[in-house]
């Protein structure tokens, strides 16, 4: 699911809600005829359980844009975690010895992406992986 999902569940909520407020009147006067017929209309034409299965259809909808959203966060945190955590720690080491060393530096950033490229064999590393190609491929 992408942005534009989020903004149609969003659409659909605000028109239910409308819907609600302006035509899904409970009741028109405090007693009489009037609160009859429009319970009868609604009675016959079972708009109760239609508007039910349209609320219902509308949580589905959102419940699965929010978990598809929260996979493909999870999934780019995930690659943020396994591309930074050994460029930040190769930094770190060589901040901590006080290293200014260019050469140094140039030695640690290769190995600092060996070793993102050792996380991303791992079964983590494939789990983030399969996760983003999943999420993207749906856009």
């Amino acid at each position: 699911m992408d942005l534009k999902s989020s903004s149609r569940v969003a659409a659909l909520e605000r028109s239910i809600a409308l819907f609600r407020s302006g035509y899904w009147r409970q009741h028109l006067t405090a007693h009489g005829p009037a609160n009859e017929l429009l319970r009868a209309f609604q009675n016959q034409h079972r708009l109760p359980a239609r508007f039910s299965e349209i609320l219902a259809e509308v949580a589905d909808y959102s419940r699965l844009v929010q978990t598809q959203e929260s996979q493909q966060i999870s999934g780019a945190l995930g690659v943020l975690t396994i591309l930074g955590l050994p460029l930040g720690t190769a930094l770190g080491i060589l901040q901590v010895l006080g290293d200014d060393s260019l050469s140094h530096l140039l030695i640690a950033l290769p190995l600092s992406v060996a070793a993102t490229a050792a996380v991303l064999t791992t079964r983590y590393g494939r789990l983030v992986l399969s996760s983003l190609r999943g999420g993207l491929g749906k856009r």
